[in-house]
């Protein structure tokens, strides 16, 4: 007689085939105490699961870890370890765990609010509503201003000869005794307009944004609660169903 290190189960030396989870268990949590003390088969898998479940993997929040090892546990209980140890067992059971449950945890997730057996169903139901008001305005602005200006200038000249004494100069001056005599009278003028004209326009766009939240309460009772509790059942048992199949190859065959 011989067995596996850490309390476990006595195997015979000639048996080549690995031990089943039941007898496993049963030697982690019934090895050394006396016959009145120890536990039945339906508590082998309670009490025997910290020593094969010594490891880390995900589980979703919505299953409690005692459940969920314990149901593993007694769906093999019967069946014999796929590995040549124990400890080899332990590693391929990790590394399934971690493969397969972020996956199978989502499906768990989406349990969670099965409050069936309430008298009424409490919906919340966020509305938004979004608003743009569109506003606009337009200014134009115009001036107008005109110069009007005008230049004259007169020019006079006033050429006169005689051929008198000097004596007479004042006759000359007054136009008496002229031999010849150039009166010219030369007037200019100039306008000069300046106009000019400018105008400016503006425009202004503006938008307004109005955001509402519209949060609705309805109160509902399942007319049929045993179709619906039946439903979630079966939608959780499948979700194990799916699990023991990937499990299944860490195990050697039928006991």
């Amino acid at each position: 007689m011989w067995m596996f290190p850490m309390m476990y189960p006595f195997i015979p030396t000639m048996n080549e085939q690995p031990p089943t989870l039941y007898a496993i268990l049963n030697s982690i949590v019934n090895f050394g105490v006396d016959k009145e003390n120890k536990k039945k088969i339906p508590e082998l898998a309670k009490y025997g699961r910290y020593k094969i479940f010594d490891f880390d993997y995900p589980l979703s929040d919505k299953v409690t870890k005692e459940d969920f090892e314990v149901m593993i546990l007694n769906k093999f209980l019967m069946r014999r370890i796929g590995y040549e140890t124990v400890t080899s067992f332990k590693i391929a059971l990790s590394v399934k765990l971690n493969e397969i449950m972020p996956m199978y945890n989502k499906m768990f997730d989406m349990l969670d609010g099965w409050n069936i057996f309430n008298d009424g169903e409490v919906v919340d139901r966020i509305v938004s509503e979004e608003k743009n008001t569109l506003g606009s305005s337009n200014t134009t602005d115009s001036t107008s201003n005109s110069v009007n200006s005008t230049v004259e200038s007169e020019n006079i000249s006033d050429r006169r000869f005689s051929e008198m004494p000097e004596n007479r100069i004042s006759d000359i001056q007054d136009g008496n005794y002229l031999t010849e005599y150039n009166y010219d009278t030369n007037t200019d003028s100039s306008t000069t307009n300046t106009s000019g004209t400018s105008s400016g326009t503006s425009s202004t766009n503006t938008t307004n944004k109005d955001n509402n939240n519209l949060i609705e309460k309805t109160t509902r009772t399942p007319s049929d609660k045993i179709r619906l509790y039946t439903e979630f059942i079966n939608n959780r048992n499948g979700i194990y169903t799916m699990i023991f199949k990937e499990l299944d190859s860490l195990f050697y065959g039928l006991a």
